[in-house]
């Protein structure tokens, strides 16, 4: 006997054996009794996964099938509900992303802005401090030049009053130097300065 799953097996001949012919309908008949028996474990199966109610009578398939509806329709309810969360909470995170890059900006350009406020301001006190150095310099060299010309008239003063000194005094007969409108009594000693009356 062969081990062919198809078609019927086939026996050696042999000379007190069976009838071939009965022997091949009784393998063709356990065969299809063998296929019907796979089709009903199949079938059975099938019912057992999704429908082992139906053997427990109407009202309860009835009852199972309303349920498997409402489950399926609670899973809808469910799935759409998340998906509307979901899509809510991208949409609000977009908002919250869009507002936070928003104030960003604003801060920034708020920043800047100032920066260039106090950089102008800066360059203002800057430019008037330049501006008063200037002026206390040349105040400067104006003093400088004054006290030059001062120290020069006081020389030239002191230049003067050495040579009035140097020099005694013309004493007209009212007791005047030319240079005087007061009159100066003449000194007793010729080394003191004349006093005034």
């Amino acid at each position: 006997m062969s081990d062919h799953a198809e078609g019927p097996p086939e026996f050696a001949v042999a000379m007190r054996g069976y009838d071939r012919h009965q022997v091949d309908e009784y393998v063709y008949g356990l065969q299809g009794l063998m296929a019907e028996a796979e089709e009903r474990a199949r079938v059975a199966d099938a019912e057992r996964e999704g429908g082992a109610h139906a053997t427990v009578g109407p009202r309860v398939t009835q009852i199972f099938e309303l349920a498997i509806e409402e489950t399926a329709e609670l899973r809808a309810r469910v799935q759409a509900e998340s998906d509307e969360l979901l899509a809510d909470a991208q949409r609000r995170a977009g908002e919250l992303v869009s507002a936070a890059e928003r104030d960003a900006e604003t801060t920034v350009a708020l920043a800047r802005e100032q920066g260039e406020e106090a950089r102008a301001e800066l360059e203002g006190e800057r430019e008037a401090i330049r501006r008063q150095v200037e002026a206390l310099e040349a105040r400067k060299r104006h003093l400088v030049e004054e006290l030059r010309r001062l120290q020069g008239a006081l020389g030239s003063a002191a230049d003067s009053v050495a040579d009035v000194y140097a020099e005694p005094p013309a004493w007209n007969d009212e007791g005047q130097t030319e240079t005087m409108d007061q009159p100066i009594l003449p000194p007793t000693d010729p080394g003191d300065p004349p006093a005034a009356r």
